[in-house]
């Protein structure tokens, strides 16, 4: 494994502890709290990230899937409460998922890694690894805010 591959794969598991800590002992009945009108609450936020290591996961060749992850895209406006997943589910996926991109990541060659993605996907250099890449770095501003909301939602720090 290079060793930015291997610095991003740190990266993650230290995101997914951050993840673990963050919504660890919040109350299912708060995570649809927002601190604002325009603000995304629990839920949203903790939905987006699954989803979007799922889709690191998936290019690096391991499916996965479920039934509410269009509510999670980049963009997508808020729905009612009930048409989310609950808590629980959410922590479940989450796990799921990273056990496939922790199984993913060290079986990643420098080759798959070095090939280009189209133009409208985002990447840092043009690559798939340029994604991956640039994926990590959106799960640990998506984390960052759930610490955030962890604490404003009145359950602690969650780092330092």
């Amino acid at each position: 494994m290079s060793q930015d591959l291997s610095t991003i794969t740190n990266m993650f598991k230290a995101n997914a502890q951050i993840f673990e800590k963050a919504t660890q002992d919040v109350p299912s009945e708060k995570w649809l709290t927002r601190p604002g009108n325009d603000s995304n609450h629990l839920t949203w936020i903790a939905g987006h990230v699954v989803v979007h290591r799922a889709m690191v996961a998936k290019m690096l060749g391991l499916p996965w899937s479920a039934p509410w992850e269009k509510l999670f895209a980049r963009g997508a406006k808020l729905v009612t409460p009930e048409q989310y997943p609950p808590a629980d589910e959410l922590r479940r996926s989450f796990q799921e998922v990273s056990e496939k991109l922790a199984a993913a990541l060290p079986g990643a060659s420098e080759e798959t890694l070095s090939k280009s993605v189209p133009k409208e996907q985002p990447s840092l250099d043009g690559t798939l690894g340029g994604t991956v890449a640039l994926l990590c770095l959106h799960e640990t501003f998506h984390v960052g805010q759930m610490t955030y909301l962890r604490k404003w939602l009145g359950h602690g720090q969650t780092v330092g």
